[in-house]
């Protein structure tokens, strides 16, 4: 299950569909304090893919690192047409994609985070902005 982080409507919408064209379950957030509340409530998420810039108390930085604090097994991808994350500086399950992104690389991303195996160490996340 993918969990999409985005205020803009038709942009998560669009997620939506390819995550559900690629076979992954999806559930949605229109920002950061709903995307916390639906991982309180679900033991289901493998991957939450979350816009950077949002809106309100939580922007998608701040979410992956109460994500990676509270759930560090779970995937991170952020995007961002505005912001460059440099994945050097990024943990082991964490990816940033560029907007505007091409759905089949992301559908690969995804596949390849979901699959991968989880180190016994997690380093601090370092952002980069």
């Amino acid at each position: 299950m993918i969990l999409i982080v985005e205020e803009n409507r038709i942009l998560r919408a669009q997620a939506v569909v390819a995550c559900k064209a690629s076979g992954y379950g999806t559930a949605e957030a229109s920002n950061g304090a709903d995307a916390l509340e639906t991982l309180e409530k679900r033991d289901d998420i493998s991957l939450v893919f979350t816009s950077v810039n949002m809106t309100g108390p939580i922007d998608g930085v701040q979410l992956a690192v109460r994500i990676h604090a509270r759930w560090p097994k779970l995937a991170i991808v952020m995007t961002s047409g505005v912001v460059n994350l440099r994945q050097s500086l990024l943990p082991h399950r964490f990816r940033f994609v560029r907007k505007p992104y091409a759905t089949e690389p992301l559908m690969t991303c995804f596949k390849l985070l979901i699959e991968s195996e989880y180190p016994e160490e997690v380093s601090s996340p370092q952002w980069s902005q």
